[in-house]
């Protein structure tokens, strides 16, 4: 969860040992947790991880970026490279955090988060 708070600057809304919630400035509720009992085995290190990801959205992925850029040894995070733009308007980065998962780090093209079709007609 210090990754969370270090990396996007919230703080937990509910924080204990195995469970934090975040709200972001969007209203965005992100819940991080520590799978426990019989459901871990779902979410085991070990598993399958080809598949899965996360996607966020932030006000200005360049920002981010650059908040973060000079601090991914010290997160021990990796990233894809700078913010690239993308033929249906969004703008994004891909984030290796230390557990492994992937989190696509984007900023919408529209105020209200919706994704444009910038590609030339054929």
């Amino acid at each position: 969860m210090a990754f969370v708070r270090d990396v996007f600057g919230v703080a937990p809304h509910y924080e204990n040992a195995d469970f934090g919630e975040f709200v972001l400035p969007s209203g965005f509720r992100l819940a991080i947790f520590r799978a426990t009992g019989p459901a871990a085995k779902f979410f085991s290190p070990e598993g399958p991880r080809g598949a899965c990801a996360l996607g966020l959205t932030v006000t200005d992925v360049d920002a981010l970026y650059r908040a973060i850029e000079q601090r991914l040894a010290e997160l021990g995070a990796a990233v894809s490279g700078p913010p690239k733009a993308h033929p249906w308007g969004e703008k994004s980065f891909l984030l290796v955090d230390p557990d492994g998962n992937r989190w696509e780090i984007a900023q919408s093209p529209t105020a209200d988060g919706k994704l444009v079709d910038l590609a030339p007609e054929s």
